[in-house]
């Protein structure tokens, strides 16, 4: 029994879909006429990758140009009919640079709402796999909360040690003072002695 999971990728001629299976999660790409299935179980993950990206914000600053290009033409077009009667190009004009001005406004608001972008891998002991649909941070988090019982169920639960950052090594540069070894070069001089 396979229970769909949130997160979708979308193209011009494919689809993919994630699938939480009993043991394993499944990801499912549909191309043209031809599909394929990934299976990751539970008790191979060693990992899930999530790393932001900043598609959002392209793709929000795409959307604000776009709206601003389409409200100084309205801007323009008015001051132009203001010294004359309206013609029918006018309110075909106005329709089209409003309609298209408006959709602009909706995409920007769409992604804002959706949230910060984010590119997801799930790896195991011999592959990393992109979850192509698992595009925003928040759709990612929630996929991995609802993976984690079932990968602990699998794998038993991760040691706290394990979660605590590793110290930082710190190194150091050599002293002048220190003495080389024979045939090594000297910072300050670079001759070998």
């Amino acid at each position: 029994m396979y229970r769909r999971l949130p997160g979708r990728e979308s193209g011009l001629l494919s689809y993919s879909r994630l699938w939480l299976g009993p043991d394993h999660l499944l990801l499912a790409r549909t191309t043209f006429f031809s599909e394929e299935y990934r299976r990751f179980y539970f008790r191979d993950i060693q990992a899930i990758v999530m790393r932001k990206t900043r598609r959002h914000l392209f793709w929000g600053w795409m959307c604000a140009a776009l709206f601003g290009l389409c409200i100084v033409v309205l801007f323009i077009g008015f001051f132009d009919m203001s010294g004359r009667s309206i013609q029918s190009s006018d309110i075909v004009g106005i329709i089209v640079t409003g309609g298209s001005a408006l959709v602009c406004l909706f995409f920007l608001y769409l992604n804002f709402v959706l949230g910060p972008g984010c590119i997801c891998y799930v790896r195991t002991a011999v592959q990393i796999e992109e979850l192509s649909p698992l595009k925003r941070f928040r759709t990612a988090w929630k996929v991995i909360e609802r993976l984690k019982p079932n990968i602990e169920k699998e794998q038993g639960p991760l040691a706290p040690e394990l979660l605590r950052p590793k110290p930082q090594a710190v190194f150091a540069a050599p002293s002048e003072s220190a003495p080389q070894p024979p045939g090594q070069a000297t910072p300050s001089t670079g001759i070998t002695s």
